[in-house]
């Protein structure tokens, strides 16, 4: 199983702002019914190192799907995200940022 991780950094008082958009707008194109991503979710960082950040550091929210191959998560980074990201560039601009990781779920066993 493999994990695309995409946290979005913006300030804090487009929080609404952000939330709305990703509901309506990029939901729907990274994750159409036909889709190989699944289990979908959004995370926000509530501490960091036992504090909660302030509002100097950003609020950042995580988007996360999950994928049964590298492959898929791969045709999902180049199908899906580039128009996604674009948006939030557009929408959102110098004052938003972003950064993806792919992780691979590992046994604890």
């Amino acid at each position: 199983m493999y994990i695309y991780n995409i946290t979005f950094v913006i300030a804090p008082y487009m929080k609404e702002n952000f939330l709305g958009w990703i509901r309506t707008e990029a939901l729907p194109l990274l994750f159409p019914s036909e889709g190989s991503a699944c289990n979908p979710r959004l995370q926000t960082v509530v501490e960091a190192g036992g504090e909660k950040p302030g509002p100097e550091h950003g609020l950042s929210i995580a988007l996360q799907a999950e994928f049964y191959t590298e492959k898929e998560a791969h045709d999902w980074h180049d199908i899906r995200l580039p128009e996604v990201l674009g948006r939030f560039n557009a929408k959102f601009g110098p004052h938003a940022a972003f950064f993806i990781t792919l992780m691979e779920v590992l046994s604890y066993e």
